[in-house]
């Protein structure tokens, strides 16, 4: 089967259980306005009809994209990891399977980091949906570097909304990708984030929606909010220590 040669970007999607919003989902990377992309999903264990939608809804598009899928739940560090590894890429864009990309996402974002060598990762606000009304936008996050850092050491917030990124694949291998480590492994991206600042790399984001975000209550934020809460101070301390070094 034809495969792209070295797209400029790999979107990663790892899926449980979300027969519900695939469609809506990858409709929206299959409309993208930038089409330089491969898209690498990852089956984690789904006991619903996740697995069959998907390999309907991505025929039409095969030479685009690489289908993995598993019997056993190992968890999104795990998987994004996997996916990763698979990619050749220049960039990385996280998509998550219940969450939905305005057409115009690729394009900015690409067009940033191609014209800002220095920042290792874009990201952007969302809008709030519940089923697929809005419910006001999420726009807490800082543009600049400085304010993104600012936002960490004195309110003690992830100021990237995770979803929303786009970075480096080889920075992100030269950090170690996404942290496995049981007691952290719900804020991976608080984590992966925190790394890269304190190794010097930069952050960025977009001032304006890039996404609708989806307010799940079977997501892992609505499910797993008091071990995300604890992971999240036990990594921002461990920031903190090596920060004021």
């Amino acid at each position: 089967m034809f495969k792209m040669s070295k797209p400029l970007l790999s979107v990663i999607t790892t899926v449980y259980n979300c027969e519900k919003y695939i469609e809506y989902s990858l409709n929206s990377l299959f409309s993208q306005k930038f089409q330089d992309f491969e898209l690498i999903l990852v089956n984690d264990g789904s006991t619903d009809g996740t697995w069959s939608l998907i390999q309907s809804l991505t025929e039409p598009h095969r030479d685009q994209v690489t289908l993995i899928s598993h019997d056993d739940n190992l968890r999104i560090p795990t998987r994004r990891n996997e996916a990763i590894s698979l990619s050749k890429s220049k960039y990385l864009a996280i998509n998550d399977g219940d969450d939905f990309s305005f057409d115009y996402r690729f394009q900015g974002q690409i067009e940033f980091l191609e014209n800002n060598p220095d920042i290792f990762c874009v990201g952007g606000l969302a809008e709030r949906m519940n089923g697929k009304d809005v419910g006001g936008i999420m726009d807490y996050p800082p543009e600049r570097h400085d304010e993104i850092l600012n936002m960490i050491t004195k309110k003690c917030m992830n100021p990237i909304i995770d979803p929303t990124t786009i970075f480096c694949r080889n920075v992100f291998n030269k950090l170690g990708g996404y942290t496995l480590e049981k007691s952290i492994y719900t804020v991976l991206d608080f984590d992966l984030w925190t790394r890269a600042i304190l190794k010097g790399y930069k952050f960025h984001n977009i001032q304006y929606p890039v996404i609708k975000y989806r307010i799940n209550p079977k997501g892992m934020t609505i499910l797993h909010k008091k071990e995300m809460i604890k992971a999240h101070m036990i990594v921002w301390r461990r920031f903190m220590r090596e920060y004021k070094k």
